[in-house]
């Protein structure tokens, strides 16, 4: 993972030197160091565009709010989303001073599994093409919507065709819920361009670091789950099943000690997907005028955000799913090599709940899907209502 957290570091996220050791033990985080003081200026400059939204939202959202076609996201997306980014920034810099305790565990578990095993997964091109993958489609997920804040803008006229206005332009209509309370100038144009993109990386970094932290925990259920169909199909009468048993209980153990690290940053990924797209399902249900720029912003970017939900979804309930495959092998196991210890692995496998949670109220299973989409529905359903006698 070090290219992707080196990367995040780029934006002020994960401020941990030795990212790429070969050793856990020489990841470092040092409250006074460059990276630390670089994730702190971001922070603060997070924290100053929520404060000046979250102004914004208090005087804006009332009742007539709802019922004002728009009215509810215009009111509350800027405090949301650079809320919950400002949010996310703190919980990875507090996840940043235990990262290496995390990774020593982790190298400890692999340790183990892999001194008696044979086939280790690999992980590192899987890393590389979800990372690809989802960064790229934010990426143009991002210029379409600057396009789409700057359909104003002059493109062929020489005397106003330059940055000095682009930046105008695009500041004004994207986060008009900024200047409502504050006077537009060019430094806090430029203020307000670089703290987007960070904010906007952010966003789909909470979702990234979910599935590629997933991916690994689900392929080593995956190898285990692979050597054990092995050693059944061969009928193994002197199978260690003591060795298999307490690999599958430290990994088990790896899983919720994984959960208590980034549970919080589960929890909020969700709960800010959850937002946007009840707010992106609302205006597209609701009839409005929109140029041919805005509607294919609008599909474009929803269906990436559906896509990037149901992507982090499945990496995350892969794990619940891996957990369980081992079972019918047992079921199918010869008497002669089923002792008590295969007996205890099937009791443990059936009984333990193995799966990641948001902050444990909710565990991330492929049921969860469903009772996401139910819950949109849900809420849909109500904005609707709200939003029916439109001004």
């Amino acid at each position: 993972m070090s290219p992707i957290l080196s990367l995040a570091q780029a934006f002020g996220a994960f401020p941990v030197s030795g990212l790429r050791a070969s050793s856990p033990k020489k990841l470092q985080f040092r409250i006074f160091s460059f990276l630390t003081f670089y994730s702190i200026f971001v922070v603060v400059l997070l924290l100053f565009v929520t404060i000046v939204s979250v102004i914004h939202m208090v005087k804006t959202l009332n009742v007539d709010t709802f019922r004002t076609q728009g009215g509810i996201g215009a009111a509350t997306v800027g405090a949301v989303f650079y809320g919950n980014n400002l949010l996310a920034m703190i919980l990875f810099f507090r996840l940043s001073s235990r990262w290496m305790s995390f990774q020593c565990e982790w190298r400890a578990m692999e340790d183990y599994i892999d001194s008696n095993s044979t086939q280790f997964p690999r992980l590192r091109w899987k890393f590389y093409i979800i990372s690809s993958v989802v960064l790229l489609l934010a990426l143009i997920e991002h210029i379409l919507s600057v396009i789409n804040n700057v359909d104003e803008y002059e493109w062929d006229n020489s005397t106003n065709s330059s940055f000095r206005n682009f930046l105008e332009v695009y500041s004004l209509k994207s986060h008009s819920f900024i200047f409502d309370t504050l006077d537009y100038n060019m430094l806090f144009g430029l203020y307000i361009f670089i703290v987007s993109k960070i904010a906007t990386f952010t966003w789909n970094f909470m979702d990234l670091f979910t599935m590629l932290v997933s991916t690994g925990l689900a392929e080593r259920y995956k190898s285990l789950n692979k050597k054990l169909a092995v050693a059944v199909a061969k009928d193994r009468s002197r199978f260690d099943w003591h060795e298999i048993r307490t690999n599958y209980a430290i990994l088990s153990s790896m899983v919720k000690k994984v959960d208590d690290y980034i549970s919080s940053i589960v929890l909020l990924s969700f709960a800010n997907n959850l937002y946007f797209i009840c707010l992106q399902l609302l205006n597209g249900l609701s009839p409005s005028g929109s140029t041919l720029t805005s509607a294919i912003y609008f599909f474009g970017s929803f269906a990436f955000l559906i896509g990037r939900t149901c992507l982090v979804t499945l990496c995350a309930a892969r794990i619940n799913d891996h957990s369980k495959q081992a079972l019918p092998y047992l079921y199918n196991c010869s008497s002669l090599s089923y002792g008590i210890e295969a007996q205890r692995l099937q009791y443990q496998l059936s009984t333990d709940d193995v799966a990641l949670t948001g902050l444990r109220f909710f565990s991330i299973t492929r049921n969860f899907m469903l009772g996401v989409a139910g819950a949109i529905i849900t809420y849909e359903v109500v904005l609707l209502q709200f939003n029916s006698n439109t001004k």
